[in-house]
């Protein structure tokens, strides 16, 4: 059953097998294989088929006969009319994100790399850039620095470079020579430049970086936390 719906959903989208190949990442040979049962595609590989064939992955294994996607957050029907357009936002790995500041190729290579995405409603994302480096990602939050302000650990959240950041404002941080990242609430001191972060729980003492520090790179502020599973809280 897997192999009679991937062709027929490919054949209803008007695919080859070999515009399925490069949509999956994978060799035209390997699609006739999975259409021939000569062989079954990975887990990983799956998903990929089930996001370019427009199905969700249950049907591809035959566990419903509902091919719709189901990858779209879940919304009241009463809500519904305030979300008339729907953001893919890659999830990306964190580390990666730390180094990718001025000069280290920026972050289009990276989104292009993403292996996962998710469906969120526009009002969520926030500022939709034109600017290739800074379009909206998600992250997965480790840590729980964070909890205070509603955002727990191995949550994840939704970061926009395009949203100007304001005193109190939730934010993904990269600092110090090894590019360490970090979600805190930043604020801005106008007289010296300067610019302190603080996390939510009391055990965790602030961090003050100078505008010297800043100039040099030291610290930089990637994008402001847009969304989660509410609204991130003001610092205090």
């Amino acid at each position: 059953m897997l192999a009679k719906r991937i062709r027929e959903s490919r054949e209803i989208l008007g695919l080859t097998q070999g515009d399925l190949a490069s949509l999956v990442g994978v060799s035209k040979n390997t699609v006739w294989n999975w259409e021939n049962s000569r062989r079954k595609p990975r887990g990983d590989e799956i998903k990929k088929l089930a996001r370019a064939l427009k199905v969700n992955v249950a049907y591809l294994l035959d566990e419903t006969d509902n091919p719709m996607p189901l990858d779209k957050p879940t919304i009241r029907k009463e809500t519904v009319q305030y979300f008339d357009k729907w953001i893919e936002v890659p999830v990306l790995d964190p580390t990666v994100i730390a180094c990718a500041g001025a000069g280290n190729g920026g972050m289009t290579g990276i989104y292009a790399s993403a292996e996962k995405t998710i469906l969120l409603p526009a009002e969520m994302v926030g500022t939709i850039s034109i600017d290739a480096d800074k379009k909206p990602f998600a992250v997965l939050v480790e840590g729980d620095s964070m909890e205070g302000a509603g955002i727990p650990d191995r949550s994840t959240v939704v970061v926009n470079p395009a949203e100007e950041v304001y005193d109190g404002d939730a934010a993904l941080v990269c600092f110090g020579r090894q590019n360490e990242w970090a979600i805190k609430w930043v604020y801005f001191n106008k007289n010296d430049g300067s610019i302190e972060i603080r996390s939510a729980a009391p055990q965790y003492k602030p961090m003050l970086f100078t505008k010297e520090e800043i100039d040099l790179g030291l610290f930089r502020i990637v994008g402001k936390i847009t969304a989660y599973t509410g609204t991130p809280r003001k610092g205090i």
